[in-house]
This record gives structure tokens, sequence and C-alpha cells, in this order.
């Protein structure tokens, strides 16, 4: 983790791409967050995005990469991550948490919001997880400069979190993006001794994306299912935004930042 790997550092033209693909990914977002609604089936937001690649002469990122089966990874309440849509039927209440890719010709963007079904009314403690975890990634990345290292980021997004009684989900790294949805650097979520020699470089981009839960701090695998689940049985929350490292700081190329 100490090193720039080859590809880290991308090319005006490259970020230009990378861009594109990050606007369509946000367009996408919005369209999810707006069909999350009561007695939708997963699988329908699943038919959504498919159409939506489609119409839009994309590629998908997801579908297919070590074998997941669907363009979007939708876990809902306890399972942290890598939920398959399927018949499940939401219901007001519900947290679930929406994660994307697309495929722009090569370029690659990957983004995740949360959204409580029916809102705040519906679960009040869901919605102050999502709130806590959106406010501990933007101060987050307040903290970003070039040739700082990553330390900052998360002794920064674990004391908002810690501060609200959430815990940080440990284990589920946050990473870099280009030609491949997950490439390195691959960056924990909490003090892992190798943040302090990883150093933001203008050029990189980089997926950030802190995973909370109530009480929970890790994961556990369920046989036959490719989802994660809080040990506890807990909810969880995630944002994710792509960044684009830039001489002054960072560009937010994808996450949708317009709403809670």
């Amino acid at each position: 983790m100490a090193h720039i790997t080859q590809g880290s550092i991308k090319t005006s033209q490259q970020i230009s791409n990378i861009r594109e693909s990050g606007k369509y990914l946000n367009e996408l977002l919005l369209i999810l967050r707006d069909k999350t609604k009561a007695w939708i089936a997963t699988i329908e937001l699943e038919f959504i995005a498919e159409h939506f690649i489609q119409t839009h002469t994309l590629s998908w990122a997801f579908k297919w990469y070590d074998w997941f089966p669907a363009n979007l990874c939708l876990s809902l309440n306890d399972c942290v991550v890598h939920g398959i849509p399927d018949g499940t039927i939401l219901k007001n209440g519900d947290l679930l948490k929406i994660d994307a890719g697309l495929i722009y010709e090569r370029w690659y963007s990957d983004s995740a919001i949360s959204v409580v079904v029916w809102w705040e009314f519906a679960n009040p403690t869901a919605y102050d997880l999502i709130k806590t975890t959106k406010n501990a990634l933007e101060a987050g990345i307040q903290t970003i400069q070039p040739d700082k290292d990553m330390f900052s980021y998360w002794a920064t997004v674990n004391e908002i979190v810690k501060e609200s009684w959430y815990k940080v989900i440990k284990d589920l790294t946050w990473h870099g993006v280009w030609t491949a949805v997950h490439e390195r650097p691959y960056i924990f979520n909490y003090p892992h001794p190798d943040l302090r020699k990883q150093f933001y470089k203008p050029g990189m981009v980089l997926c950030f994306e802190p995973i909370t839960a109530i009480i929970s701090n890790n994961f556990y695998e369920k046989p036959w299912d490719e989802g994660l689940y809080t040990v506890h049985g807990d909810l969880w929350a995630q944002r994710e935004y792509m960044l684009l490292i830039t001489d002054e700081g960072y560009e937010i190329l994808s996450g949708v930042i317009d709403f809670e």
C-alpha cells in the first residue's frame, strides 16, 4: 500500500472519460433513489438499471465481476454489502443500500447511497445513521491534500461516527478505480498502519466508502449467499463518493451529493 501502482495516476483524457462515466452514474442513482418505495421488489430496481445501461449505450461494471450476477448491489437492513436483487418486497422503514457501477467506453465509475423507504418518518434511527455516515464521509474528504498521508481521513470519519455512538465496519476497504471496478490502492476503514505510508497524488481516482452500523463493527458470511451481514443483526449504512485527487484537493466525480 505504500507505493503508487502503475495506472494510479490518470491522464487528462482518462480523467475526462471517468468524469463522464460518473455523470451517468449520478443520474442513475437519482432515478433509483426516487424509485425506492414500499411494495417494489428489489429486482425491479435491477431492471431499471439494466434499461438505463442499455438505452445510454453503457456497459455494466458489477455484473459478472467475480461472478456477481447483477448490475446493482442492493443490500437490505442487516446485509452490509453484496446483496443480490431478488423478489424481496420493500416496506416502509427498510434501509436499502444501492451500490452501482457503470462503464462509459472503457472507464469505470462506482458509488453508493443509502435510503430509508419513506424516509426518516418510517425509521428515524436508520435515517440518523445515514446522515451520520454522509457527514463523516464529507468531513473526512476535507482532510485530503496532495502528498498528505491518508490517516487523517480515517481518524476524522471514525471520530464523527463514534460521537453518534455508531460503529465503523472494519475490514472493508475503499479503493482505486479506473479500467476495473476495484484497483489498488485498497485502504482500510480503521487505523491500519499503512495509512500513514499511503499518500494522495494528483491524478488518482479513489472511491471513499465508510460503512457503518448501529452496534456491529464487523460482518459474517452466510453459506450460499453473496451478502455480508452485521454480526449482531443490526442496521448498516454506506455512502460512497468517487473522487479525483487534484493539485488543490479533490473533485467529486460521482456519489450524488444533493440529498441527505
